[in-house]
């Protein structure tokens, strides 16, 4: 609900003496007084359809990921249903069958973030607010406690031709988690790349999704034989995922079927998390525009009435001008008057 202040108009005493404006300063008086409440009605209104601009486009960013993740959950229907038949040996011949489905959910998940309308990350976490980042681990910086036990030592960062210098992330002696993110945020912010420290405790490093698959192959670190050798080597990166899909000839056993098997279940089992929060989050947007739709409308209603009586008061008309404009007003509708002025 929006609250709109109204502010009463200031009275001051009447002087006889003071000279009484002719009509062109009277209009201009108006125009003074009117503008500060314009200005103030504008800003709530501005607000309200700019907050209702976001909500549009993020339940767009939800549909559009729900409806990716029910496409994505169909094939994994289909993997999970191969994958039991080639453990129960129950059909000869489903190891082709079973190789078709990998590549097919391996070429959904490669989609995600143009099909999912960029709302959902490699792990599958819905974000609505920011751009999408890819979230890795770096070999050699596993953990706050590995570097800490390292001690002193200068890390650089280099990309061939992605990154215009070397990065250097200085690092001494008895630091504590939060110098040390510090540490790397500031040296590897030219980069893009940001660490931080996941829930269970690992040191983690995320970039721009867009970034991150221009630097990956490139990424290069050097440090003094501590943390990194001292000659500059390809940086080996993890990235996090929902679920990573091994080729059809490793899955030779039981053991390799059941992990793959797991595997689809958990990631199964997380997308219909998944869902059933993207259908309250939209059973919520869709419910917050309908209430407030209708108010708007009434909203948007009386103001025009007000710009156009408004407008009229400013030159000189009539009883029958008046007459005319409110009757030729009322038989426009909202949708012409926009298609008219767009």
């Amino acid at each position: 609900m929006i609250k709109v202040d109204k502010q009463l108009p200031v009275v001051t005493p009447l002087d006889p003496q003071a000279r009484r404006p002719v009509q062109g300063e009277q209009a201009v008086q108006r125009q003074r007084k009117q503008a500060p409440a314009a200005e103030q009605s504008a800003q709530p209104r501005g607000k309200s359809a700019t907050f209702n601009l976001q909500l549009n486009q993020q339940l767009t960013s939800m549909q559009a990921a729900d409806s990716y993740l029910g496409e994505l959950a169909g094939r994994l229907g289909q993997l999970k249903l191969s994958l039991s038949r080639e453990l129960s040996n129950a059909q000869a011949g489903e190891r082709e069958g079973l190789k078709r489905e990998l590549e097919q959910v391996r070429k959904l998940l490669g989609e995600r973030s143009q099909r999912s309308g960029e709302a959902l990350d490699a792990g599958f976490k819905l974000r609505l607010n920011e751009p999408v980042r890819s979230r890795f681990s770096l070999q050699g910086l596993d953990s706050i406690a590995s570097v800490q036990q390292a001690g002193k030592e200068t890390l650089l960062f280099s990309a061939g031709r992605k990154l215009a210098e070397p990065l250097a992330v200085v690092l001494d002696e008895g630091l504590s988690e939060q110098q040390i993110l510090r540490r790397f945020n500031a040296g590897l912010a030219p980069a893009g790349i940001r660490a931080e420290v996941d829930n269970g405790g690992a040191l983690k490093f995320s970039a721009r999704e867009s970034e991150w698959q221009q630097l990956r192959g490139e990424l290069r670190m050097q440090g003094e034989g501590k943390l990194a050798a001292k000659a500059a080597a390809p940086v080996v990166s993890q990235e996090d995922q929902l679920l990573r899909l091994p080729e059809a000839a490793r899955l030779d056993g039981a053991r390799e079927l059941r992990r793959a098997l797991d595997e689809v279940v958990a990631a199964l089992d997380k997308i219909g998390a998944l869902r059933e929060q993207l259908s309250h989050r939209q059973d919520e947007i869709r419910e917050f525009l309908a209430r407030h739709a209708e108010h708007n409308e009434r909203e948007w209603a009386r103001d025009f009435a007000g710009e156009v009586f408004s407008l009229m008061r400013r030159s000189p008309s009539s009883y029958a001008a008046v007459t005319q404009t409110v009757v030729a007003q009322a038989n426009i509708s909202r949708s012409t008057v926009v298609s008219l002025l767009s």
